[in-house]
């Protein structure tokens, strides 16, 4: 295990591999996506001049806003929540939108983070990555507070089937289950470590609006 990880991190990423069965390869390149986000907040944060204008706090803000998710998804597995899961999960899929409509718009980085709606934000991820949409379909459902409500978790419904098995309160998935589930989550962090690191570079992005914090000490 990579020992550039927090120490959260490498404690989830160790029992879930331990529990699912988890190939080491897919553990590794998750340790990495998770140390790319944190790379690229660093150096959102330490590097351009003394004034912060709002891009830059806008694309720190979605940074991290993006890593909390992934470390969210990771300990909702742990914990068997399958509702927090899917809500992390269908989180990060706007987040991943954020990012295509930033590469496309960087100048309107704040207008956008501002006002545009999830809807929008998951519209874009759909258009960029074309195998999310059914994912987004079934996400958008089951995390809402209603019927649907019941079919969130970590095992699709057999539809042929017609069964479901229901349980209440937390319940750790089934090997193979947490397995996808991992891969879910190891997936949307490739998919946003990559497209975070190149906005992070925009400068049009980073230059946008206002000055919005100036640094009190060029050292930190």
């Amino acid at each position: 295990m990579d020992n550039d990880l927090l120490p959260y991190e490498r404690r989830s990423l160790e029992t879930l591999q331990r529990d699912f069965g988890v190939e080491a390869e897919i553990i590794a390149g998750f340790a990495q996506s998770l140390k790319t986000l944190r790379g690229t907040c660093d150096r959102l944060l330490s590097e351009g001049r003394k004034e912060f204008r709002g891009g830059r706090l806008a694309m720190i803000g979605l940074t991290r806003h993006s890593h909390q998710l992934l470390a969210g998804g990771l300990q909702a597995l742990e914990a068997g929540n399958e509702l927090v899961w899917s809500k992390c999960v269908l989180s990060l899929v706007e987040a991943f939108g954020a990012c295509v409509m930033i590469s496309e718009k960087p100048e309107a980085i704040t207008s956008l983070l501002e006002v545009e709606s999830s809807e929008g934000f998951l519209k874009a991820a759909a258009r960029a990555e074309t195998e999310l949409v059914p994912d987004i379909s079934r996400l958008q459902r089951v995390i809402r507070p209603g019927p649907e409500a019941a079919y969130a978790g970590f095992q699709s419904v057999d539809d042929k089937g017609w069964y479901a098995d229901f349980e209440c309160g937390l319940c750790c998935p089934k090997p193979s289950d947490g397995r996808k589930a991992l891969i879910v989550l190891a997936n949307l962090a490739y998919y946003l470590g990559t497209k975070l690191e190149a906005v992070a570079k925009n400068e049009k992005a980073l230059a946008a609006g206002e000055v919005v914090m100036v640094r009190s000490d060029e050292n930190h």
